[in-house]
């Protein structure tokens, strides 16, 4: 087995304070999460690190609550383990958000 990167959430703007991560149901399904998986959030103004699990908030609500002070900006990133030969097929998933956390572009690489 392999852990390889899933999705990636980059330039989410944190909205308000929660234990889990609320996450707005659009973006949630953009980079093809599940509610309760879990997670690792990088909080690219402080540089901490810390896992915690995904909760839906409403569509279109831009929120994006976790344990952060408002206004940082995180990168949220889901990993998956593979057997070897699922590997060569697998391509992670990029939703780039813009300052009002709306979906401005999804890749896979």
């Amino acid at each position: 087995m392999r852990t390889l990167l899933r999705s990636l959430i980059r330039n989410a703007t944190v909205t308000g304070s929660s234990t889990a991560l609320r996450l707005d149901a659009y973006i949630l399904h953009a980079a093809e999460l599940l509610q309760f998986e879990e997670v690792e959030i990088v909080n690219e103004t402080t540089g901490e690190h810390f896992r915690t699990w995904v909760e839906e908030a409403p569509e279109g609500s831009g929120e994006i609550a976790v344990r952060a002070r408002q206004g940082d900006v995180v990168t949220i990133v889901a990993y998956v383990a593979l057997h070897e030969g699922q590997t060569l097929a697998h391509k992670p998933r990029t939703v780039t958000l813009d300052e009002s956390n709306r979906v401005v572009a999804v890749a896979e690489t």
